[in-house]
């Protein structure tokens, strides 16, 4: 039985999600095997997962590049108040500009070249749907107005002080020492949000999410970057990539970075492959070195449809 509730808040939840997904792998139902069997290996022209997390939920197969989700319900989605939860969870999921594609297991089971066949148009018209945005995409003008693609730069720096959490990517990592901050000081979340915004030419975070505030106190940075999402689409621009790096001298960063892309991504509604983080010390030299602190860079790529 599906999970509807998950959310991508913090590392624990997100192992949750991800030991959930391989267990879902290890045991499909019948008519999950049948489709695959149509699926894997790019057999229809698009490159799937099965049991993909993304956006804090589990679907059964997802195209990350068509931004393609397909689910196949058995018996209990339509008793009780199932069926308004995967009304909420679709709207959810296409607000993160997913399609989705739903069918019943008697659907898949005794009528699959029905199904195929509406999978197969939907990929195309996704194609032409993307070929068509491709070609809208105006031409680099002089100074950087009107372009298709544009850039942003962000940086941010906090204190390591005790009695704080140390959060990281959108992960709590543990540490003796936490960063200081109005919210949770995530300083790797916030300079890819003003990287973003920057790119967007919409001020920066401090302008949308001020420390003056109480509705940002202790505010979860995924939250912030989530809307900063929503910010920018606001202006018709969708993620191209993110390069970033963290500067800290302890703890190590670098075991941590997968789990940092993935649980960044699935705020996004990205693909984990579209985020770089990288790691460094300032071999002992300067804040960073003393561990009085520790600040993170970051570029954004947007484009505009």
């Amino acid at each position: 039985m599906r999970n509807t509730n998950f959310e991508t808040t913090d590392a624990s939840t997100y192992q949750l999600l991800l030991d959930k997904a391989k267990e879902m792998r290890r045991n499909p139902t019948e008519a999950e095997s049948a489709l695959w069997n149509y699926l894997e290996g790019n057999k229809m022209g698009a490159h799937f997962r099965r049991q993909h997390p993304i956006c804090g939920y589990i679907p059964d197969f997802v195209s990350l590049k068509q931004k393609l989700i397909i689910e196949i319900d058995g018996g209990y989605h339509f008793e009780g108040e199932q069926p308004e939860k995967d009304e909420e969870r679709t709207k959810y999921l296409n607000e993160a500009g997913f399609v989705i594609l739903r069918f019943t297991n008697e659907e898949v089971l005794c009528d699959i070249d029905n199904v195929l066949e509406e999978i197969s148009d939907t990929l195309e018209d996704i194609s032409k749907t993307l070929e068509n945005n491709s070609k809208t995409i105006q031409s680099p003008l002089p100074y950087g107005r009107g372009r298709g693609w544009v850039v942003g730069f962000g940086y941010d720096v906090h204190q390591l002080v005790e009695g704080r959490e140390l959060w990281m990517g959108g992960i709590k990592l543990e540490h003796s020492k936490g960063l200081l901050g109005h919210s949770d000081a995530d300083v790797l979340i916030h300079a890819i949000c003003d990287a973003i915004l920057g790119a967007a030419n919409m001020r920066d975070i401090g302008y949308h999410f001020p420390d003056t505030s109480d509705d940002t106190l202790g505010m979860d940075s995924k939250i912030i970057l989530k809307k900063t999402i929503e910010l920018i689409a606001s202006k018709g621009y969708v993620l191209g990539n993110i390069d970033a790096t963290i500067c800290a001298e302890r703890p190590k960063m670098n075991p941590h970075i997968p789990q940092m892309q993935q649980t960044l991504a699935a705020v996004i509604g990205c693909d984990p492959d579209q985020i770089s983080i990288k790691a460094t010390t300032t071999e002992r030299l300067g804040f960073t070195g003393r561990q009085e602190g520790i600040s993170a860079y970051a570029v954004a790529l947007l484009e505009k449809h």
